[in-house]
C-alpha cells in the first residue's frame, strides 16, 4: 500500500492514539498476521471521504484492500476506487446482502499473499502466520490504532478467533455504540449502553461476548471458512449476532479488544439512507432477522416458548403502535413475524448447522442478555420515548421562538459562573422556586384535614370505597335518569390514583394549587417571555384556586377546572396561532382541545359550555375555510360527542348547567353581596378577605392606560369580563356561580402577567411600585393559605353518619337498605334512600325523580300525619329496612313512628333515633336501577379514540442503535 496519504489526519484527536506498544507483554512466540481488509459500499458517497482519511491514518494498514460496489447510484464505486491500496473494485448488484459481498469479494480477488518479508513481529521466516479478514462498513471510520490494536490483542490471545474494536458514534463523538454486543432470547439486541452514554473508559476491559459488530470484526480465515461466513438469509441486521452465536455452539471464543475504537454512522439502521434491495422497513427487516436468528439457533426444547413469547410480544407491540397511531409499525409487526415463522427458512438453517454444534447451550449461556435487563430496557425505552414524543408535540417551533435581540436581552438572567450549580438553576428558573413552595405549602395547609376517614363537605359528598363502586356509580341510574359523565373521568383519574377513588379525591382537591400552577406554568412558557412574570403569573394563578374557596369548600369541579383550563389554553394557542409551514400537530391539538372541553363540560358545564361555545363561533368567524376554523369547530363538536348523553341531559334541563361535579349548585355571590366581592372573585364564606383581592382589580385596571395591548393582553380582559357576566347571571338566575368567579379571576392574572411581560424590566419607579404591590398581595394569600389551612366546611370525616352496624348492613349479603329521614320546621320531611355505602359522589346528579321516590314520600307524609298503622307494611313493600331520623328530633314524630306496628328501635348515634322494618312482604317492589351498556361502552371508545389522537406518533426504530441524524 501507498505509504503517503493524501488527507491529513485532523479527524482523529488524542485519545484514537493509545500508548505505543506492540508487544506481548506475556512473552509469547511472535505471530505473523496477514490482514485482508474489505469495504462493503451501497450509496455511501457521504461516508466515504472520511473513510479514505482513516484508513490513511492508520498505522499497521492491512496487507490487501478489497472493495465491493453494491449497484451504488452516487459517486460510491469512484470514491472505493480511491481507497489506499485498494484492488480493483468488485461491483454488484443492490439486491447482494453484506455477508454475500464479502464472500464475492473474496472470491473475485482472493485473500492478500503472505509476505517473504518477516514484519514487526519478528526477524525469523519460520514465524507461524496467521490470515484475517477484517470486515468495514462505507460509514466507519477506524482510527489510526484500530486495526493495531486489535492484533495486539490476537497475539496475546491467540485462542480467540473473533474480534470486534470499541464503536462509537459517528463522526468522532465520545458518544458510545457498541462494545460487543448480545441478544436475548427474545429478539432484542442488547448492547449494554445506556443511551447517551460517554466513552471515559467504564468498559475498557478485554472480555468475552457473544458477538462483535460487523462494522471493524476483525475475524481469521479459518473460522470464516469453517463457519462458511455470513448467513446469506441475512443480508443486513442481526448478522453479526447470528455469525457470533454459531461461533459460540462451535466452540470458537468471541473477544472484543476495547483500546481499538470505530466510528460508525449506522445510516441504514437510523434512516440516513435507504435500504439497498428491498422495499421492506428497516424495523421489519430487524424484527424478521431477530426472529430468524433466535429460532435458528436457539435449543430445540426453548422453540415453542420462545414461538409463545414472540406473538405475546408482537401483539404488545402492535397495540402500543395502534395507540401510538402508526398501524404501519403494527402490520411490521406481524408480517415479520408471520413471514418468519412460515417461510421456514430457519428450519433449514438448524439442519445445516447441527454439524457445526459442539458446545452445548448452558457453555455460553452467561454471553445472553438476561430475560429482566431486557424488560428494563423495554420500560425505560418506553418511558423516554413517550417522554420525548410528548415534548416535541408541544413543544414550540422555531419561529414561534424567534424574537428580537433586545427582548431576550431584556428579560435573560445572568448568574456568576462562581455560584453553586443548584443556584444558579434556581436564579435562572424563578418558578421552580414558586412551585416548591406551592407543594410544601399545599402538604402544610392539608394538616388539619389529614387522618383517617374521608374528604367531604357540604358540597361534596364522600367518595366511593372502591374503584368498583365508583364505576358502577358511572354506569347505572334510576330509570329516566342519566349518570354524570364526569363520574366515569374521575373513575380514570382514580384508575391511575392506584385504584383508589379516596386518594383521587384526596390528590385533586388539597393538591389542586400546586397542579393548577403546574399546567399555569406550562400554557405561560407559550406566550409569556420574561420569566419573573411567568413564574408569578403560574404561583397568583394556584393561589387563586384557595383564594376563591374552591379547596376549603371541597368544590371538586372548580379544582379539576382550575387543572384543565391552562391545558385547554395551550391546545387552542397550538391550533389557532399563525405557521410558516403546515404543521401535523395541529390536529393534535384539536382533539386535545375537545378532551379538554369535555371535561369541563362534566365537571363544570358552565365553563365548559363557555369553551364550546366560545371555540365554536370562533371556528365560524375565522377568516375563510382555513385549517383553524375547522379544527376549532371539530373540538367543539369533539367536546360534545364526548360526554353523551349529558350532553343531552344539559339541553333537557338548563338548570343542571349551574351544577359543580358533586353536589348541587354554589352560589358563590348573591344579589345582595358587595361590588367588591363581585369584583375580586371571593365571595362570602372564603378563607381569605376579599380585600386581599384588590391589587389585582387596580392593576389590570391600569394596564388599560398604556397606548398599546398585545393580543393576548386583550384575550384575558375578554376572559375575565366574560366570567365577570356570567357570574352576574348566574347570581341571579339562582345558578352557580364559582367557577365563573374563578374564570374572572384567571382573567385578571393573565392581564397582569402579560402586562408585566411587555414592561419587562422597566426602570419607572410606578411600574416597579405597582408591582410590589402586586407581589406582597400574593405572598399575604401565600401566608394566610398556610397559616389558615384547608379545613373549613372541608373535613375528614367516616364516609357515613350512621352507626357502624347500619354501615356493615349495607353490605353483601344483607343489601339492606335504610330511609335517613330529617324534619324541616316548615317543609315536611326530607329523606335520602341509603344502600350500597350510602349517597356518594354523583348521587346528586343521579337522584331518582320525585315521581319514583312517590311511594316512600307519601309513607313519610303519612307518619308526619299521625300514622295509619300500616306503614311498617308499606316499607316492607318497598324494600326497606330501616329507618334513621338525624337530629334535631321532632318528638311528635318519634312518638308516631314508636306508635306503628312492626317499626321497633334499633340503637342510634347521640341525637339521632332509628327503626327496623320488622315486617316482612312477599312482594316487593324496589327503586330499580338502569345499567347504560351501550353509553358506557361507546363513552370507552370515544374516550380511547380521543387519547390515541391526543398522543404523539408513535416512532420505529432498529433495537440497539441511536436514532440519530448527524450533520
Amino acid at each position: 500500500m501507498e505509504t503517503e496519504a493524501q488527507a491529513g489526519w485532523d479527524f482523529f484527536d488524542s485519545v484514537d492514539f493509545p500508548a505505543d506498544g506492540t508487544d506481548d507483554p506475556l512473552g509469547r512466540a511472535p505471530v505473523r498476521h496477514v490482514v485482508t481488509a474489505i469495504v462493503v459500499g451501497h450509496d455511501g458517497a457521504a461516508w466515504l471521504p472520511r473513510l479514505n482519511e482513516a484508513l490513511w491514518a492508520l498505522e499497521r494498514r492491512p496487507d490487501s484492500l478489497i472493495a465491493v460496489d453494491t449497484g451504488s447510484t452516487d459517486e460510491t464505486a469512484e470514491l472505493l476506487a480511491s481507497l489506499p491500496g485498494v484492488e480493483p473494485v468488485v461491483s454488484l448488484s443492490a439486491r447482494t446482502g453484506f455477508g454475500t459481498a464479502v464472500a464475492r469479494g473474496l472470491d473475485a480477488v482472493g485473500f492478500a499473499a503472505i509476505p517473504s518479508a518477516v514484519g514487526p513481529y519478528g526477524s525469523d521466516e519460520n514465524t507461524p502466520v496467521r490470515e484475517w479478514i477484517w470486515l468495514l462498513h462505507d460509514d466507519c471510520a477506524p482510527a489510526p490504532k484500530a486495526l493495531e490494536r486489535l492484533l495486539l490483542a490476537a497475539t496475546i490471545n491467540p485462542e480467540i478467533g473473533i474480534w470486534g474494536p470499541k464503536l462509537r458514534l459517528w463522526p468522532r463523538d465520545r458518544e458510545l455504540l457498541e462494545v460487543g454486543v448480545s441478544t436475548s432470547l427474545g429478539g432484542r439486541r442488547d448492547t449494554g449502553i445506556e443511551p447517551g452514554e460517554l466513552d471515559q473508559g467504564q468498559h475498557d476491559k478485554m472480555r468475552d461476548v457473544l458477538a462483535v459488530s460487523s462494522a471493524g470484526m476483525l475475524v481469521s480465515r479459518e473460522v470464516w471458512e469453517g463457519l462458511a461466513g455470513f448467513d446469506p438469509r441475512l443480508p443486513m441486521f442481526r448478522d453479526d449476532i447470528d455469525f457470533g452465536w454459531r461461533a459460540a455452539k462451535a466452540g470458537v471464543r468471541v473477544a472484543v479488544a476495547p483500546e481499538s475504537v470505530v466510528y460508525h454512522a449506522q445510516a441504514a439502521a437510523t434512516g440516513e439512507r435507504p435500504l439497498a434491495g428491498t422495499r421492506r422497513h428497516a424495523y421489519q427487516l430487524d424484527r424478521a432477522h431477530a426472529y430468524y436468528t433466535v429460532l435458528a439457533n436457539a435449543p430445540g426444547k426453548l422453540l415453542p416458548l420462545l414461538i409463545v413469547r414472540f406473538l405475546l410480544g408482537t401483539i404488545f407491540r402492535s397495540v402500543w403502535f395502534l395507540i401510538g397511531k402508526a398501524p404501519s409499525g403494527a402490520v411490521d409487526e406481524w408480517t415479520a413475524l408471520l413471514g418468519t415463522l412460515l417461510a421456514g427458512g430457519w428450519t433449514k438453517a438448524r439442519k445445516d448447522r447441527r454439524k457445526l454444534d459442539r458446545q452445548p447451550h448452558d457453555s455460553h449461556k452467561q454471553l445472553f442478555a438476561r430475560s429482566i435487563t431486557a424488560i428494563r430496557h423495554i420500560v425505560e425505552d418506553t418511558g423516554s420515548s413517550i417522554t420525548e414524543r410528548l415534548r416535541e408535540a408541544w413543544a414550540d417551533e422555531p419561529e414561534e421562538q424567534t424574537v428580537t435581540t433586545a427582548r431576550r436581552a431584556r428579560t435573560s438572567t445572568r448568574v456568576a459562573v462562581d455560584q453553586p450549580r443548584w443556584r444558579r438553576q434556581l436564579i435562572r428558573r424563578p418558578f421552580l422556586i414558586g412551585w416548591i413552595f406551592l407543594v410544601v405549602g399545599a402538604v402544610l395547609s392539608a394538616r388539619s384535614v389529614l387522618g383517617s376517614g374521608v374528604l367531604r363537605s357540604d358540597v361534596m359528598p364522600p367518595p366511593h370505597d372502591t374503584l368498583g363502586d365508583l364505576w358502577h356509580a358511572a354506569a347505572t341510574a334510576p330509570p329516566g335518569v342519566t349518570p354524570p359523565a364526569w363520574l366515569g373521568q374521575f373513575a380514570a383519574w382514580a384508575f391511575v390514583s392506584f385504584g383508589s377513588p379516596s386518594l383521587a379525591t384526596d390528590l385533586m382537591v388539597l393538591g389542586a394549587v400546586p397542579l393548577a400552577g403546574l399546567t399555569a406554568w406550562s400554557f405561560l412558557r407559550k406566550i409569556v417571555l420574561d420569566r419573573m412574570a411567568r413564574a408569578w403569573g403560574a404561583t397568583a394563578y394556584g393561589l387563586s384556586v384557595f383564594a376563591g374557596g374552591a379547596v376549603s369548600q371541597g368544590r371538586l369541579g372548580t379544582c379539576v377546572a382550575a387543572v384543565v383550563l391552562p391545558l385547554l389554553g395551550m391546545a387552542i394557542h397550538t391550533v389557532t396561532r399563525r405557521r410558516r409551514v403546515a404543521l401535523q400537530g395541529s390536529w393534535r391539538a384539536a382533539w386535545f382541545a375537545g378532551a379538554c372541553m369535555a371535561v369541563l363540560l362534566a365537571f363544570t358545564p358552565s365553563l365548559g359550555l363557555l369553551a364550546v361555545v366560545g371555540a365554536g363561533v370562533g371556528g365560524l368567524l375565522a377568516r375563510g375555510w382555513s385549517r383553524q376554523s375547522r379544527q376549532l369547530l371539530f373540538s367543539s363538536v369533539l367536546a360534545l360527542l364526548l360526554v353523551l348523553p349529558w350532553t343531552i341531559e344539559l339541553l333537557l334541563h338548563p338548570s343542571r348547567i349551574g351544577q359543580e361535579a358533586g353536589g348541587s349548585p354554589t352560589a358563590a355571590i348573591g344579589p345582595g353581596d358587595s361590588i367588591g366581592r363581585l369584583l375580586t372573585g371571593i365571595p362570602e364564606g372564603a378563607p381569605v378577605p376579599w380585600f386581599l383581592g384588590i391589587p389585582l382589580v387596580l392593576v389590570a385596571l391600569l394596564s388599560m392606560l398604556r397606548a398599546t395591548r398585545s393580543k393576548f393582553e386583550l384575550l384575558g380582559w375578554a376572559v375575565a369580563l366574560t366570567g365577570l357576566v356570567g357570574t352576574l347571571a348566574a347570581s341571579r338566575l339562582g345558578g352557580g356561580s364559582g367557577p365563573l368567579m374563578f374564570l374572572m379571576t384567571a382573567g385578571w392574572i393573565g392581564v397582569i402577567t402579560v402586562t408585566w411581560d411587555s414592561l419587562g424590566r422597566s426602570a419607572e419607579l410606578i411600574v416597579r411600585g405597582v408591582l410590589t404591590v402586586v407581589l406582597l398581595s400574593s405572598v399575604v394569600t401565600a401566608g394566610w393559605w398556610i397559616v389558615r389551612g384547608d379545613d373549613g366546611p372541608l373535613r375528614r370525616e367516616p364516609a357515613q353518619d350512621l352507626p357502624a352496624y347500619l354501615v356493615s348492613a349495607q353490605q353483601p349479603p344483607l343489601n339492606r337498605s335504610i330511609v335517613v329521614a330529617t324534619k324541616q320546621p316548615d317543609s315536611g320531611i326530607e329523606f335520602t334512600l341509603v344502600r350500597n355505602g350510602g349517597p356518594r359522589m354523583g348521587a346528586v346528579e343521579a337522584e331518582a325523580p320525585a315521581r319514583q321516590s312517590q311511594s316512600i314520600t307519601e309513607v313519610l307524609a303519612a307518619l308526619g300525619g299521625g300514622g295509619a298503622g300500616d306503614e311498617a307494611q308499606r316499607l316492607a313493600e318497598l324494600d326497606i329496612d330501616y329507618v334513621y331520623l338525624v337530629p334535631p328530633l321532632d318528638p311528635g314524630l318519634v312518638s308516631t313512628i314508636d306508635s306503628v306496628p312492626g317499626l321497633n328501635r334499633s340503637s342510634a348515634n347521640e341525637g339521632a333515633a332509628a327503626w327496623a322494618v320488622e315486617v316482612r312482604a312477599d312482594g316487593k317492589s324496589p327503586m330499580r336501577e338502569v345499567t347504560h351498556d351501550i353509553w358506557r361502552i361507546l363513552g370507552i371508545v370515544g374516550w380511547l379514540l380521543a387519547l390515541v389522537f391526543c398522543l404523539p406518533t408513535a416512532r420505529r426504530s432498529v433495537a440497539g442503535t441511536h436514532a440519530r441524524r448527524v450533520a
